[in-house]
């Protein structure tokens, strides 16, 4: 069956959650947004980066939700955009652009772009994420 335009608005709803979760430091709600076996990777920053790798299943998720809002103090916000919605009523796919800015000192916001490349399951009638990958574009020179 295709998916509906309630679809299509409750993924909308499942990035807002995700996005406010990891910047207001609510790991629980951060996991909640993926199935229990779910996926997170992010690439493109440095190798180093407390912001990268590969984290799967729900204790690995928590974990890092918790270290990105220890390293980030509640200063990360997150947005999406320009959503490519595939699928039908029971799983999807999803592209969209990130942007992430990051308040420092007075008057300094520093910044992120990149794009997510997602694959969704409807779970009990909701949509969660199976997999989130997002690709931090290189930063200027």
């Amino acid at each position: 069956m295709p998916m509906d335009a309630i679809d299509y608005e409750d993924i909308r709803q499942l990035l807002a959650r995700y996005n406010l979760a990891i910047d207001l430091g609510d790991a629980d709600g951060w996991v909640a947004c993926f199935t229990p076996e779910g996926v997170f990777e992010c690439t493109g920053v440095p190798e180093d980066s407390p912001f990268g790798g590969r984290h799967e299943g729900a204790e690995a998720l928590r974990a890092y939700a918790v270290r990105h809002f220890g390293v980030a103090k509640g200063r990360a916000r997150h947005w999406n955009w320009n959503l490519a919605i595939d699928g039908d009523s029971a799983t999807a796919t999803m592209q969209c652009y990130m942007l992430n800015l990051s308040a420092g000192a007075p008057g300094t916001i520093k910044g992120s772009t990149g794009i997510y490349r997602d694959q969704l399951a409807k779970v009990d009638g909701h949509w969660l994420f199976t997999q989130r990958h997002v690709r931090v574009d290189p930063q200027p020179s």
